[in-house]
C-alpha cells in the first residue's frame, strides 16, 4: 500500500505536513507520534494498517518535519490539540481512532478530555502523564533551547551527539533492531538539517512543560470511548510499572496489551506485535 505525503493549510496560517496511507473512504486513524520521533516513525506499520481498511493519517506534529505553524503559534500540549481538533475540522473526519505514542499520548490526552464529538476509539502507547516526564535528556535539550542555544548548536553538528544517541539506544529494548538510517530519518531529520526545521524544534522544546498533563490528569476519569493502552515491557522511560499502571488507575475501563521483549519504541522494534495487539483490540471491539 502506498503512503503519499500531503500538506494542509490550517486557520492562522498553520501549514501541517503529514503521511497517508489507504483509501479516502476508510475508516480514519490518526496516529500521533512523541519526543524526538516525527510522523515517519509510523512509515513502517502505515501500510499494514491500511490493508486492513483503514485511511491512515501521520502528521508532523508542531516544531517537526514540515509542519509550520503560523505566527505566535502554541507548541505546548493544548497548542498541539488545538490545531489537531482544527484539521479534524477542516477535513471532516468522525469516528476517528486516535493512537499517540509517548507527547503524542499526551496530546491525545488534551483531545479526548474534550468534548470527543470526532473521536471513536483512543489508544495510549508510553505516553507520559502527570509528573512523569521530561525525561533528563529533554531537560537538558530544554534548557538550551530557552537559551536560544539549540538551534545554533545543531547547525554546527553539535546534534546528534554520542549522549543523545546513547540515550535513544536506551529507548529500545534492543536497538540493533532498528535499521541504520532510523536515526536520521525519524529521530533527527529537518531538526538538525534544516535552518527552519531546527527554529521549529527550539520552539518546541522551549515550551515543554508537565504542568498541562498535570491538569489533564483528573479529567481522564471521565473518558467514555474505548480505551485501549499499549506499551513496551521494557520502557525505561516511561515503564508500565510506574506510568503505565498509573494512567490505567485514571481511565474508566482501559484495555491492556503489553508488547515483550521490546522498550518505547516498540513499533520500530516488533512492528507486528504492535500492529497485532491494535488490531486484535479493534476486531475484539467490533463483535
Amino acid at each position: 500500500m502506498a503512503i503519499s505525503t500531503d500538506e494542509v493549510e490550517l486557520p492562522g496560517g498553520t501549514r501541517l505536513a503529514l503521511l497517508k496511507a489507504g483509501q479516502e473512504d476508510g475508516a480514519p486513524l490518526v496516529l500521533l507520534h512523541g519526543i524526538p520521533a516525527g510522523a515517519e516513525l509510523w512509515r513502517g506499520i502505515l501500510p499494514r494498517l491500511a490493508e486492513e481498511g483503514y485511511c491512515c493519517y501521520a502528521p508532523d506534529l508542531p516544531g517537526y518535519g514540515r509542519t509550520r505553524l503560523g505566527g505566535g503559534g502554541d507548541y505546548s500540549i493544548f497548542g498541539t490539540a488545538r490545531v489537531m481538533a482544527n484539521w479534524l475540522e477542516v477535513e471532516g473526519l468522525q469516528k476517528v481512532w486516535l493512537i499517540g505514542h509517548d507527547w503524542g499520548g499526551a496530546v491525545a490526552q488534551a483531545l479526548v478530555t474534550r468534548p470527543p464529538a470526532r473521536l471513536g476509539w483512543i489508544t495510549f502507547s508510553d505516553c507520559p502523564i502527570e509528573d512523569s516526564w521530561p525525561v533528563p535528556t529533554i531537560k537538558i535539550f530544554r534548557m538550551l533551547a530557552r537559551a536560544g542555544l539549540y538551534s545554533p548548536l545543531a547547525s554546527i553538528g553539535w546534534v546528534p551527539n554520542p549522549y543523545a544517541n546513547r540515550q535513544l539506544y536506551k529507548a529500545f529494548y534492543d536497538h540493533r533492531r532498528a535499521s541504520p538510517d532510523t536515526w536520521e530519518r525519524v529521530f533527527w531529520d529537518s531538526k538538525v538539517s534544516d535552518r527552519n526545521g531546527r527554529a521549529e524544534f527550539q520552539h518546541h522544546l522551549a515550551v515543554l512543560d508537565n504542568s498541562q498533563t498535570i491538569e489533564i490528569a483528573p479529567l481522564l476519569a471521565g473518558v467514555e470511548l474505548p480505551t485501549l493502552l499499549i506499551w513496551g515491557s521494557s520502557d525505561r522511560f516511561q515503564p508500565w510499572d510506574k506510568v503505565g499502571v498509573r494512567l490505567r488507575e485514571l481511565l474508566p475501563n482501559p484495555e491492556v496489551r503489553l508488547i515483550d521483549r521490546a522498550g518505547h519504541f516498540h513499533m520500530l522494534e516488533r512492528p507486528e506485535a504492535f500492529v497485532t495487539a491494535l488490531l486484535d483490540w479493534r476486531h475484539q471491539e467490533k463483535e
